[in-house]
């Protein structure tokens, strides 16, 4: 756990209702600044596990054909990144396909995972809205700006955005946003979130993994390699990068240099061309692997200018734009504290951590890898894994520390009386 209450006063006088302007002229941060600023603000978003989904869970586990029944989809842990507050709530901001229509339907308790390892729970999810979104947002617990689920076309409907928020009485760090007009092509950008390893094949069998209990944050760095408007982009997506990104890490944040919040991740790219299949799923691919020279980088760069906005989504991965979602946000009137200010120095010191290069699988990495144009860190640090996703999110752990959610949770197991 972070000695979070040393510095989250430093951030109130820094925070603002709908600023627009962010400092220019800041200092570029070094990878382990910004791992430390993504460790403390990346979270887990998940359902909670009733005996039901762990039962559909079991039966659906990397089967190719569970996309075609009537599921919104398996279970599957998304990230996302606490981004504001209003006095003991925090506010989470991640994609809207992490919030499945049919759990949120059946008002199932959705839990957040934050850095010191607990998980708060939001237990009215249900925001009435169906999908395709219903005008009015009426709740403030869970506000999207798209809908996913099995009955729209493509399963996604509106913009690929949502913010979920939970109370606690503890002290959070609050990432803080930018613009993403001050990020040039070819400039690097960081991507964190918590990839879902159950997705990937086993690199010695080629055999799917099965159950996977454990989760460990990643890193990733790249070239940012195309902006477009959001209006141009599938559900709004409009900021492209080179792919090394994984399944379960859509929501997590997309930071700049200067350690601010530019978007948040939320697509991989669709064609990968000759790479190897390294997921269960037929539709996407790894490229851990994957190394440009700073001439490639400038090829890949002046080559995506010319590239149609569909081509731009087979290519590369994407991500949500957080002008955008400032722009949409703003016009609620739901009041927030988001901060405008760069990270404190104290605030990126509070969970700095050496970082060692990864020549091997042993989860070992290296701070010099910050060299390479574009790369990853699996980190293995206490405070980057998660040991077992499904006793953190077991509805029942999830519940255990709180007041009796009632007889209507008696699937549960727990006698009423």
């Amino acid at each position: 756990m972070f000695a979070l209450n040393k510095f989250i006063s430093q951030f109130l006088g820094a925070f603002c209702l709908s600023c627009t302007v962010v400092s220019p002229a800041l200092a570029e941060l070094s990878l382990e600044e910004i791992n430390s600023i993504a460790r403390q603000t990346t979270v887990l978003v998940a359902p909670g596990l009733t005996p039901e989904l762990i039962t559909e869970l079991e039966e659906n586990r990397n089967n190719p054909l569970a996309s075609k029944k009537n599921l919104d989809g398996v279970w599957n842990p998304g990230s996302g990144v606490i981004i504001g507050r209003q006095k003991n709530n925090y506010y989470v901001l991640t994609v809207t396909h992490n919030l499945k229509q049919r759990y949120l339907k059946l008002n199932i308790p959705h839990g957040i995972r934050t850095s010191d390892g607990i998980v708060h729970t939001i237990t009215e999810v249900d925001d009435g809205r169906d999908c395709p979104l219903k005008e009015g947002i009426t709740s403030t617990n869970l506000v999207r700006f798209g809908c996913y689920s099995l009955i729209v076309p493509g399963r996604l409907a509106g913009t690929d955005l949502a913010v979920i928020s939970f109370s606690s009485e503890k002290e959070y760090p609050i990432a803080s946003i930018g613009d993403v007009n001050s990020v040039n092509l070819g400039e690097t950008i960081y991507i964190s979130g918590w990839p879902d390893p159950e997705k990937e094949k086993d690199p010695i069998t080629g055999k799917c993994r099965g159950k996977v209990a454990r989760r460990q944050r990643r890193l990733a760095w790249t070239p940012m390699t195309r902006t477009i408007a959001t209006n141009q982009g599938e559900n709004g997506y409009s900021l492209f990068y080179i792919d090394l990104t994984r399944p379960g890490m859509s929501g997590g944040p997309v930071f700049d240099r200067n350690g601010f919040v530019i978007g948040v991740h939320g697509r991989g790219s669709a064609d990968k061309g000759q790479m190897v299949q390294q997921y269960c799923s037929v539709s996407q691919a790894e490229t851990d692997n994957l190394r440009l020279e700073s001439e490639d980088i400038d090829q890949v760069v002046s080559s995506a200018i010319n590239y149609d906005p569909p081509i731009l989504h087979t290519q590369f991965s994407s991500g949500q734009n957080a002008n955008n979602f400032l722009s949409m946000w703003n016009p609620l009137d739901i009041k927030v504290l988001f901060n405008r200010q760069p990270p404190s120095q104290t605030f990126i010191e509070a969970a700095m951590t050496p970082v060692f290069k990864t020549d091997s699988n042993n989860g070992v990495l290296d701070i010099s890898a910050s060299e390479d144009l574009t790369g990853r860190l699996d980190l293995a640090e206490k405070d980057d894994v998660v040991q077992d996703v499904y006793k953190s999110f077991s509805l029942k752990n999830m519940l255990r520390d709180e007041p009796s959610p009632g007889c209507e949770f008696l699937l549960l197991g727990e006698d009423c009386n």
